[in-house]
């Protein structure tokens, strides 16, 4: 199953007239986070997303996602389920600790599409699934629209 399709929908971002590519919050650019254990393909929707205007930091696993978020302030994590030290669906319930107002979007990305896995990705809090491999127009929409 490929979808893009939103798990919860309970966020409100404004998002800027000016630009097709980026839009905002509160007037500065969107910032992400990516967690993928397969750095090529991290390092390469990281590099996608610069071009588009967005600022990336990327991770490895989960537990570098953890951390790096305590200084980078993601507005959008996007985590792959299956990495190492920590797995997206724990570090999905990490950043569920966060009350709503400061929490960032969470967006499951991976190998192991289905409706169990959606299931599980839901219920460990993403607001978003993707499944692998995700269109680079695909992940984009989806940005461009949160």
């Amino acid at each position: 199953m490929r979808a893009s399709e939103p798990i919860n929908t309970e966020h409100s971002l404004l998002m800027s007239p000016d630009d097709d590519r980026v839009t905002h919050f509160g007037g500065r650019t969107k910032r992400v986070l990516i967690a993928d254990d397969n750095r090529d393909w991290a390092d390469g929707l990281a590099v996608l997303l610069e071009e588009q205007g967005y600022t990336v930091q990327t991770t490895y696993d989960g537990r570098e996602a953890i951390e790096a978020a305590r200084t980078f302030h993601p507005d959008i994590v996007v985590l792959d389920i299956r990495m190492p030290r920590l797995t997206g669906y724990e570090a999905a319930r990490v950043f569920n600790r966060h009350p709503q107002s400061t929490r960032p979007i969470l967006i499951a990305i991976t190998a192991w599409a289905g409706e169990s896995g959606k299931l599980r990705a839901e219920m460990s809090g993403f607001d978003y699934y993707l499944a692998k491999p995700a269109e680079p127009a695909e992940i984009l929409e989806l940005l461009k629209n949160l």
